[in-house]
């Protein structure tokens, strides 16, 4: 009966065994919403309590990362419930091939982290081969 118990809660128990078990997300992950103007792609990240020196923004081959921490408070209380997330995060986007990657801003007010992703005419690089 434990092995039928065991075995209904990690249905990809033999697939673990080969490959091991699947990747745990860093500490928590902010949710956010991705919103289109005429000119610029929108993001917004809640992080409420993290340091805007502890928020990173990189954009590396269309992918746009943001990693960051938030630390926890003062330990000099008895703690009776936690619901709020601490720890480091990280959520990566791809972008599409309409982006301007250097005029992209972000801004951080009260807990939100707002990316402005410039859009910009897309690039044709396609050409005509000639067949000899």
């Amino acid at each position: 009966m434990t092995l039928m118990l065991r075995n209904a809660l990690r249905p990809w128990g033999d697939l673990d065994r080969l490959f091991g078990p699947p990747a745990q997300a860093a500490g928590w992950s902010p949710r956010f919403d991705i919103s289109e103007t005429e000119d610029a792609y929108v993001l917004h990240l809640d992080i409420p309590g993290v340091s805007p020196k502890d928020i990173e923004v990189r954009f590396d081959e269309g992918m746009l990362s943001v990693r960051g921490e938030r630390k926890h408070g003062e330990a000099d209380s008895r703690l009776h419930r936690r619901e709020r997330f601490f720890g480091s995060f990280e959520r990566w986007f791809r972008l599409p091939g309409d982006v301007n990657e250097e005029g992209i801003n972000a801004s951080y007010t009260d807990g939100v982290l707002t990316l402005t992703i410039p859009k910009q005419a897309p690039v044709d690089n396609s050409r005509l081969i000639p067949v000899s």
